[in-house]
């Protein structure tokens, strides 16, 4: 827990800025922001929103959205960013009333947690009956994902993010698991043009989004679903 508050506690700026308009990663990010399926005028919150990038790509579907995270200084850049409300509170100690929202969406969070059925068990209650989840989680079986865990200690919580794992946490918090499936095959672009330590500046050359719009096109073709980076469910509170 102090490893995981100590590294992302404070607010990542660049980070921001690349998940929300960098040409190449700001589609690949929407397009997972709006697996969570919005509908105009529903409730909609985001357990761990960080900075905001999925609030951001959110923003345009007419819902309320809320977001919630453990570090102040996110939750304030968010509000800024986005014009979401947000309020910095624990995972698995929710500020809101049984059944407030509509939707939920917890993306790239569990595997950072030690109570994983306190936050599934929080969400269930602050999703109304008939109310839905959408989880996001890297893949263990991804060779991208297995390289994070190995160069950032902080990330290493993803080698027990399976699909069988995720679906029976799912199950004992009370969801209901309609639909399981994988998301990115291979992204090499998360690793090229990371603003850490790729070089952004590529996705500015049409060339090199050709080229890895062709790559993607061969990684969906070759590497087993059960390989591809997000593992991602939809489920329900019944």
């Amino acid at each position: 827990e102090k490893l995981q508050r100590s590294y992302w506690r404070s607010v990542d700026e660049v980070r921001y800025a690349w998940q929300t308009r960098h040409p190449i990663m700001a589609p690949r990010e929407a397009e997972l922001a709006r697996r969570a399926g919005l509908r105009a005028g529903e409730r909609f919150l985001e357990i761990g929103c960080g900075e905001g990038a999925n609030l951001h790509h959110l923003r345009d579907a007419g819902a309320l959205r809320f977001g919630v995270d453990y570090s102040g200084a996110k939750t304030a850049f968010a509000r800024r960013a986005t014009d979401a409300h947000t309020v910095t509170a624990d995972a698995t100690r929710l500020p809101f009333t049984d059944g407030a929202f509509d939707a939920l969406l917890i993306r790239d969070v569990l595997h950072h947690i030690g109570d994983v059925d306190g936050v599934l068990a929080e969400a269930r209650r602050v999703l109304r009956a008939g109310g839905r989840l959408t989880l996001v989680e890297p893949n263990r079986a991804s060779p991208l994902v297995l390289l994070q865990a190995a160069l950032i200690p902080a990330e290493r919580g993803v080698l027990r993010s399976t699909a069988a794992a995720l679906g029976a946490t799912l199950a004992r918090a009370g969801f209901a698991v309609r639909a399981q499936g994988y998301e990115q095959p291979f992204p090499i672009e998360r690793a090229l043009m990371h603003p850490s330590f790729g070089l952004p500046s590529l996705g500015a050359h049409p060339l090199v989004a050709r080229a890895l719009a062709a790559a993607d096109a061969v990684a969906r073709r070759l590497l087993p679903a059960r390989a591809w980076m997000y593992l991602v469910f939809e489920a329900t509170v019944p």
